[in-house]
């Protein structure tokens, strides 16, 4: 290849975006369940913990072992009637042996712990997939949150900048002073910095998305102006607490963990305090070389039962019993925590959804409002009863009104999600449906 076609090429790959395709917030969703680490994570705690079961049940079950010897052997004797010799010689042997649990109670119990390490397990595992959706759901609004600002901000800037351009043509014909024009000099300076600021911000908000879903997408899809406003069903902040309560995911999980931290005292106590019965089966063989005869072999077959009574530990085991009553107590304050925590959430989701919807109808009215001040205030300023300043007011608060309107449709979206978050419902579903109001 030509060298010079070569060099463009690479150019030309170097300053192409990672993805220049407009992503959506289905597509998002999906990219955070592929690439996220934190869930990918918690995946594979979940996998980790579905192995307590069957290493519970392996102590109950049969367990046998096998091992082998074989030595060289130089021994040197002495005896008064036989007198004194040396001989080298080789000997080996093998021991079998199988050992079935007759009575432990100890691993009884810890067979119903590892069914509940499993349940908590498996609900942090939901838990963590409902996170991802608030989530993802959080970070690509703030991308569009972000989007928004910086157009409000170069908006604002473009306003300023106008009133700066007539300042200076006013100023040269001597309508106004000179301090008027460095006040809009002044103003147009701070709308710089704004932009650069929030520039930054949008900046961040993609990074902070690719955090999530692995990859960079410069370009997202917004919301349509006309979404549907749906209050909470059942419109009852007490149903959806009573529910938070019953199915609360991070609830559930601190309610297992408080279950099996009570089954550790069981344990514990078994542990250190019961007798346990095996029944043990062995064979061992052993042949040597050496001696008189020539050497000798044995063989050995035994069954029988094995009991083991603890008498006295030094007290360990009764301070072990003691230090699972301590984790006990502290799995209950745990769960109690998470009730008032789920409770807490579940209320404040509800009452915010609520408050949004009213934010929403508020800021729709006041952008028809602030659109015909501008109007007017732009009349105004054509027959000389308004000033430039006046306009580029009425043209920020037209533009504050607008930014303000979508945030608080994202801030509806991010609470809806919560209040089934905290009832524990939350599923993909919801993404779906929330997707369904971008633009095409």
């Amino acid at each position: 290849m030509n060298p010079i076609k070569t060099l463009v090429l690479g150019a030309s790959l170097v300053l192409t975006p990672l993805t220049v395709s407009a992503l959506d917030l289905l597509q998002a969703y999906e990219l955070a369940l592929a690439n996220d680490p934190e869930y990918l994570a918690a995946q594979a705690a979940n996998r980790a913990a579905q192995e307590a079961r069957p290493q519970a049940l392996a102590g109950l079950l049969p367990s046998a072992e096998a091992s082998g010897n074989t030595r060289y052997n130089d021994q040197e004797s002495s005896s008064v009637v036989a007198g004194g010799g040396s001989e080298k010689f080789n000997s080996h042997g093998y021991q079998l042996s199988l050992r079935q649990p007759v009575f432990r109670w100890d691993r009884w119990v810890q067979l119903e712990q590892a069914d509940l390490s499993i349940q908590q397990a498996n609900a942090v595992l939901d838990a963590a997939h409902q996170d991802l959706i608030q989530r993802i759901t959080s970070r690509y609004l703030d991308v569009l949150r972000a989007e928004d600002n910086l157009e409000f901000v170069r908006k604002t800037k473009e306003a300023i900048g106008r009133q700066l351009n007539q300042a200076e043509q006013r100023f040269e014909v001597g309508l106004i002073a000179i301090t008027d024009v460095e006040e809009a000099k002044a103003a147009y300076d701070l709308a710089v910095t704004d932009e650069i600021r929030a520039d930054n911000d949008l900046a961040n908000a993609h990074e902070a998305l690719r955090e999530i879903i692995g990859e960079y997408h410069y370009e997202v899809q917004g919301f349509k102006d006309d979404l549907p406003l749906e209050r909470p069903d059942p419109e009852d902040i007490d149903a959806w607490t009573a529910i938070a309560l019953e199915q609360n995911l991070n609830l559930q999980a601190a309610l297992f963990a408080s279950e099996n931290a009570r089954e550790e005292i069981r344990r514990r106590s078994a542990e250190g305090h019961y007798p346990t019965l095996d029944a043990v089966a062995s064979r061992s063989y052993s042949k040597s070389g050496g001696g008189t005869f020539g050497g000798t072999s044995n063989k050995t077959d035994a069954i029988g039962l094995e009991l083991v009574v603890p008498l006295y530990t030094g007290g360990f085991a009764s301070s072990r019993v003691e230090e699972a009553r301590h984790l006990y107590r502290q799995a209950t304050d745990q769960r109690e925590q998470a009730r008032r925590a789920a409770q807490r959430l579940a209320r404040d989701a509800y009452l915010g959804v609520l408050a949004d919807i009213s934010r929403i109808k508020a800021f729709e009215q006041s952008l028809v409002s602030t659109r015909t001040a501008l109007k007017a205030t732009e009349a105004g300023f054509q027959v000389g009863t308004r000033t430039t300043v006046d306009v580029v007011n009425a043209q920020v608060e037209r533009f504050r009104a607008s930014r303000d309107l979508a945030a608080s449709r994202y801030d509806y979206v991010i609470n809806s999600l919560a209040l089934k978050l905290a009832a524990g419902t939350l599923s993909p579903e919801d993404i779906e449906y929330f997707s369904s109001w971008l633009k095409p």
